[in-house]
């Protein structure tokens, strides 16, 4: 359940859980607001069925965090039915 009274702080995003099926691989990305950075994290491969949550490791600070997951192939899909960011408050915002 997402926390309220975020408003400003610097967050680090520590990873990234997904519940997922499909097939091909999965492209996980970070983005700051107005994509001025982010990162590239590792791609999970996916299966029809599956009895795992795959955990992948981040290491991202920005004030707000965008979460974008692709797949770039011809006839590659992805359901996702749960997403988990570990997110910890590290400052609270930038010196003015």
């Amino acid at each position: 359940m997402a926390k309220s009274g975020l408003a400003g702080e610097i967050l680090h995003a520590a990873a990234v859980r997904l519940r997922v099926t499909g097939s091909g691989n999965l492209k996980v990305f970070l983005r700051s607001l107005d994509n001025t950075r982010n990162v590239q994290l590792t791609s999970i491969p996916m299966s029809a069925t599956t009895n795992r949550e795959p955990t992948v490791i981040a290491n991202f600070q920005e004030q707000r965090i965008q979460l974008e997951l692709r797949t770039t192939e011809i006839d590659e899909g992805f359901t996702i039915s749960r997403i988990v960011i570990f997110v910890k408050p590290i400052a609270e915002g930038y010196p003015q």
